[in-house]
This record gives structure tokens, sequence and C-alpha cells, in this order.
């Protein structure tokens, strides 16, 4: 696997487990300030990593052109 592949698959694991950890928390915090937070922080975040996850797709298809350009 490559580095930018294995960062995906960071970038994929981290996302999940804070999406997890976000639903635990609200089953207690239940008020305006979380909603909040969910609407400032969290909700856009799948969108982000989306567009994250694919320029990652293209730094490795660059990488590996430069990659065969230089052997």
């Amino acid at each position: 696997m490559s580095a930018v592949g294995a960062a995906k698959g960071t970038v994929n694991d981290a996302t999940r487990e804070l999406l997890a950890k976000w639903e635990r928390a609200r089953e207690s915090w239940r008020d305006a300030k979380a909603d909040e937070f969910g609407r400032t922080y969290l909700s856009g975040l799948g969108e982000e990593i989306s567009r994250a996850l694919r320029v990652m797709d293209e730094l490795e298809r660059c990488l590996g052109k430069i990659h065969e350009d230089c052997e």
C-alpha cells in the first residue's frame, strides 16, 4: 500500500471514530449548544472528507507519474 493509500485509510478510520463518538456524546448532550456544535463543525464534514480523499487520489496519481518518469 502506498503512503497516500495509508493516509486515506487513516482519514477514513478517524472520521468513523469521530462520528461514532459524536453519536455517543449526543445521547447525553441534548441542548441548543450541541445542535450548534453539530451544525458548525460536523454538518459539512462528509463533503469535506470526500473532497480531501479525491485530492489524495489525484496526489497519488501525480506521485505515480513522477515515479514512472524518474525510472
